[in-house]
């Protein structure tokens, strides 16, 4: 149940910043820059 439920966050996750990057390209890139920074 708990994979399941990371999945499903990483998916939402992914259709938000999807909304705010200009290229598809962009979303990984500005997927690993909001983790560094929830990070620190």
């Amino acid at each position: 149940a708990l994979h399941r439920l990371r999945q499903r966050y990483r998916q939402l996750l992914r259709e938000e910043v999807a909304h705010t990057v200009a290229t598809p390209a962009e979303i990984e890139d500005e997927l690993r820059h909001l983790i560094a920074a929830l990070r620190s």
